[in-house]
C-alpha cells in the first residue's frame, strides 16, 4: 500500500466515522424527542385526571350543603378563605367544594413508567366579563390554575423541565 491509499483510507475512515457520530446524534436526539412527548401525554392525562375531580365538586362551601339557589355572591367563601374548610380536608379526596383545591400540592407516579409528577393548585374569584382577570371580590365565577411537570427522573442539563399549565373556570348557576 503505497502513501495514496494510506491516506484515502485515512480520509474515507474520517468521513465514515463523522457521518456514524452525526446518526447516533441524531437517533438520540429521536429518542429524547420521543419521551419529551411521553411526558407531555403522562402530564396530560393526570392534570386531566385532577380537572374532572374538580368539576365533580359543589362550587362552593354554602352550595354543597343548600339546594336554594344563591342570588347573592356575597354568601359565599371569601376571597382570602378559599381553600380547605379544616385539617381533615388534607385529600383531594376529601374535599367537598371546588375551592379546596387552593394551595395543594400533589405527587403522582404514572404506573408502569417510573416517573413522577407533581401537580400544584390555586383557586381565584374570576372577572365574569373576562376570566383572565382575577377578582378581589366574590363572583359567581371560580377559576382554578395547575401546573404539572415530571419531578422523576431528573432532567438532563440540557433538557429543559417542561410545565403542563391548564386553567378550568366553573360558574354557579341554579336552576328551578
Amino acid at each position: 500500500m503505497n502513501t495514496g491509499q494510506t491516506m484515502l483510507t485515512l480520509v474515507a475512515f474520517v468521513f465514515l466515522s463523522t457521518v456514524l457520530m452525526n446518526f447516533y446524534r441524531t437517533l438520540a436526539s429521536t429518542g429524547d424527542d420521543i419521551s419529551s412527548g411521553q411526558d407531555g401525554i403522562l402530564a396530560t392525562t393526570i392534570a386531566t385526571s385532577y380537572l374532572e375531580i374538580a368539576q365533580g365538586l359543589s362550587f362552593d362551601e354554602v352550595t354543597d350543603s343548600s339546594n336554594v339557589g344563591l342570588l347573592n355572591a356575597g354568601t359565599l367563601t371569601a376571597p382570602g378563605s378559599l381553600g380547605p374548610e379544616g385539617a381533615d380536608e388534607d385529600s383531594m379526596y376529601k374535599f367537598n367544594d371546588f375551592d379546596d383545591f387552593k394551595g395543594f400540592s400533589i405527587d403522582k407516579e404514572a404506573g408502569g413508567t417510573g416517573r413522577r409528577y407533581r401537580s400544584t393548585f390555586n383557586v381565584y374569584y374570576a372577572n365574569p366579563t373576562n376570566v383572565e382577570i382575577l377578582s378581589s371580590t366574590r363572583t359567581f365565577l371560580k377559576r382554578m390554575d395547575m401546573k404539572t411537570w415530571r419531578t422523576f427522573p431528573p432532567p438532563t442539563r440540557n433538557t429543559p423541565v417542561d410545565t403542563l399549565n391548564m386553567s378550568l373556570v366553573i360558574g354557579y348557576f341554579h336552576f328551578d
